[in-house]
Order: structure tokens, then sequence, then C-alpha cells
């Protein structure tokens, strides 16, 4: 969906990685808003496009009712102007078939156009249609009806007269063609004077602008609280490992300290080595000299032994 150049792209996102369907969120273009499942239950997202939805479908909905009515009102209008002009061609058709008849009639009594018999009959045709007759026109037409009509005029006459209901219904169906084109002329009026599929459009366009301004806003706020956690993980994570790193000195510091008293117990242990190497090469001297006076003094050599022994305690 496009609400001035911002896209919208449905699908399955939850929170986190899986707001994307489990893959990681790009934020490859700032206009563009991964709006997820917008049905999921309770989902504040879901429910504000879905009522934004629903209130523009309402609106276009109702503006194409209005619309579709005008149009029925105006296809049931051109609908009965086919009608009308279907009438008005067969009621021609039918005052063509009486012209041609009375032609015909006039042909086979050799009538002639200029006759008096063929004027005193369109003067019988003035008096049928009740049209204005002057004074001259009276007198004569009294003279034509005390003489007597002849039979060409008699026939013609009634061929005329069935013709005037022909000639009604021609004329209803002219006024009703009248009538339907100025109704044509009005709807087209009203149509273009109130665009209301277009008005409605635009109001549509309005309200899923507004819902979606508050919907960036909504996961706009929801991505911040999202990386304020990652933050905070962050920073918890790093306290973690500077405690680690902590510890991991104490030990180094803690060997470093055993190796020292290690290496001084080596050197206190060399040192005792070295008085013990020279108490014995002492001890040897001693016995070399008490030998010495043992051999003077001839004593035994058990006694010598003897000697030897006491003085080693």
């Amino acid at each position: 969906m496009n609400v001035k150049n911002t896209t919208i792209f449905m699908g399955d996102v939850a929170r986190g990685g899986d707001r994307l369907g489990g893959m990681p969120e790009k934020k490859e273009n700032r206009n563009t808003i991964f709006g997820g499942d917008f049905g999921r239950k309770n989902d504040p997202v879901a429910q504000k496009m879905q009522q934004a939805r629903k209130q523009a479908m309402k609106i276009v909905g109702d503006a194409w009712n209005s619309d579709q009515a005008m149009m029925d009102g105006l296809n049931d209008v051109r609908n009965k102007m086919q009608e009308y002009k279907k009438e008005i061609g067969e009621a021609n058709a039918e005052l063509k078939w009486i012209r041609d008849e009375r032609s015909s009639l006039q042909e086979g009594y050799g009538v002639a156009e200029d006759s008096q018999e063929q004027q005193d009959l369109k003067l019988l045709e003035k008096e049928q249609d009740k049209q204005f007759l002057t004074k001259e026109e009276r007198e004569r037409l009294a003279q034509i009806h005390e003489e007597g009509l002849t039979d060409y005029q008699k026939r013609s006459l009634e061929l005329k007269a069935s013709g005037a209901y022909y000639e009604d219904q021609k004329a209803q169906a002219e006024r009703g063609m009248k009538a339907a084109n100025e109704a044509v002329s009005s709807y087209q009026r009203e149509m273009e004077k109130s665009q209301t599929m277009i008005k409605a459009e635009k109001s549509a366009e309005n309200i899923l602008e507004a819902a979606m301004e508050e919907v960036r806003g909504m996961l706009w706020e929801e991505a911040k609280d999202h990386i304020d956690e990652e933050m905070e993980e962050k920073k918890e994570e790093a306290l973690e490992k500077a405690e680690e790193e902590k510890e991991k000195e104490e030990q180094i510091e803690e060997a470093r300290e055993k190796k020292d008293e290690k290496e001084e117990f080596a050197e206190q242990v060399a040192d005792s080595t070295k008085l013990m190497t020279e108490a014995d090469s002492v001890m040897e001297d001693v016995q070399r000299e008490i030998k010495k006076i043992l051999d003077d003094q001839k004593l035994l050599e058990e006694d010598l032994k003897g000697a030897a022994v006491d003085a080693s305690l």
C-alpha cells in the first residue's frame, strides 16, 4: 500500500527478529515501514490499520453507492430514451404508410393536386385538425358539407383520422424524449458538480495517511524500545564481561603471587641445600680432625665409629 511515497509491507511480523518473519531488520529506506501481521489479535498496529481501512472503505463505499444510484437513474433515463425513440420510429412508420395510402388513393381516383376537390380536402383536413379558420374558409366548409363529400375525400379523411393515434403517440414520445434529454443533462451536471467519488477517495487517502503517520510513530517507538532493550542487554553483557575480566586478572595476580611464593620457596630450599652442603663439608672436616686425633691417640676402630655416630647425632 502506498500513501504519499511511504510503503507499508504487510507480512508475518512480531517483536524483535520475529517482527520480520525471523529475518533481521534492515533499514534500507526511512520511508519504509514494516507493518507486520496487522491481523494479529490485540496488536495495536493491526487494530489501528484495520480501523482506518474500515473507515476509508465505508467512505468510498458510500460514495460509490451514491454515484451508483445516480448512474442507475441516468441509465434508466437513457433506457427510457431508447423506448421513446422506438415509439417515435414506429409512429413515423405508421404515419408514412398512411401518407403513402392517401397518395395512392389520390392517384387511383385521378385527383390532381391543384384541383378544387383536392383544395377542398385540405380545408376539410384543417377542420378535422381543429385549426383556426377564416370566415371565408368556414363559409366554404359549410358549402362542402351541404353538397356532400366525394368518396375520395371521405376515404382520405378516414385514413388521416386513423393516423391521429400515431400522431398522439409520436407527440407523447417526443415530449418524453425532451424531458429525458433534460434529465440526462441534469444528472451529468450534478455528477460533475458533486464529484462524490473523487472527494471520497481524497477523504479515504487522508484517513489512511493519518493512520499511517500514527502507525509510523508506534513502530518507531517500538523500535526505540527494542533498541533500548538491546542496549541495556549489551550494557549488562559488558558489565558481566568486565566482572569476568576482573576475576581473570585476580586469578592471574593470585597465580603470579603463588609463582613468586614458589620461587621464594625454591630459593629458600636452595639456600637450605647450600647450608646442608656446607654443613656436610664441615662435618667431614670435623670427622677428619677427630679421626686424626683418634689416630693420634691410637683408639680402637670401634670407638672411632661410635664417636662418628655420636658426632652425626
